[in-house]
């Protein structure tokens, strides 16, 4: 089985994403995070309104699975009338048995912090079950530059743990994360305990050069002991600010 993660950037460089889309779409899972919904054109940034059917139009073998950041949780618009949803999603082959299991917000926007004054861009996630895998589909919550230890990213990180414990399977935990590696917030995934694969195959950035930025980690990928690994690689093709990355498993 094959699934690929990629943090879209919206579509902003919409030719060569959907293009690859296109070539590798014998992948079984895309877990995508950053995509748009519902509407057309452009938005003020460049992000494409319509990603995610432009995307369901290549993958048609694929059933498609979506979830918005939610109020508060956008962060290329002031508007709230916005004629578009903006979230994370999967498309997964249609010959295997498959469920949704549940999608949640990683903010809580009442909430006080007291190492962070300000608003949560994104943050969310959501589990589905493809045949006895089960697979949770990460955007973790963008403070600024900052991609360290939070009190708001610790109490993230117990989320997407107990949203991935909801049902039994083999747990692949994937996408944009937003931290850096040797955190607490990363090291609660790997006590589980759950291989890192990231820093196993030592990869120093999942940023392309479309990223200027000093830091380059942002995307993890995360699987338990029962996954058997076949292949993983950061694949180096600009078609986001972040890099595809890849795995192989049975």
């Amino acid at each position: 089985m094959k699934i690929i993660t990629l943090n879209t950037w919206g579509g902003k460089i919409y030719k060569e994403l959907i293009d690859f889309v296109n070539i590798n779409k014998d992948a079984d899972i895309f877990c995508f995070q950053e995509i748009l919904k519902g509407g057309k054109g452009q938005t003020s940034r460049g992000k494409m309104k319509s990603l995610y059917e432009d995307i369901s139009n290549v993958l048609a073998d694929h059933f498609g699975y979506f979830s918005e950041y939610g109020e508060g949780g956008y962060y290329s618009e002031n508007s709230k009338d916005l004629d578009f949803k903006y979230g994370i999603a999967c498309f997964v082959k249609k010959n295997y048995k498959q469920s949704f299991i549940e999608g949640i917000t990683l903010y809580d926007q009442g909430k006080k912090w007291s190492d962070y004054d300000g608003r949560f861009a994104v943050g969310a996630s959501f589990a589905i079950t493809v045949s006895n895998y089960v697979i949770v589909n990460v955007h973790g919550l963008w403070q600024g530059s900052m991609k360290k230890d939070s009190e708001a990213r610790l109490e993230q990180s117990k989320k997407i743990i107990n949203l991935a414990n909801k049902i039994e399977g083999k747990k692949i935990i994937c996408g944009d994360f937003n931290l850096e590696p040797y955190t607490e917030s990363i090291k609660k995934f790997e006590n589980l305990p759950m291989k890192n694969l990231i820093l196993e195959h030592k990869i120093t950035s999942t940023r392309t050069s479309f990223y200027t930025k000093d830091i380059k980690f942002a995307d993890f990928i995360f699987v338990d002991n029962k996954v058997e690994v076949i292949d993983f690689k950061v694949l180096p093709d600009e078609v986001s600010d972040h890099n595809p990355i890849y795995l192989e498993f049975k």
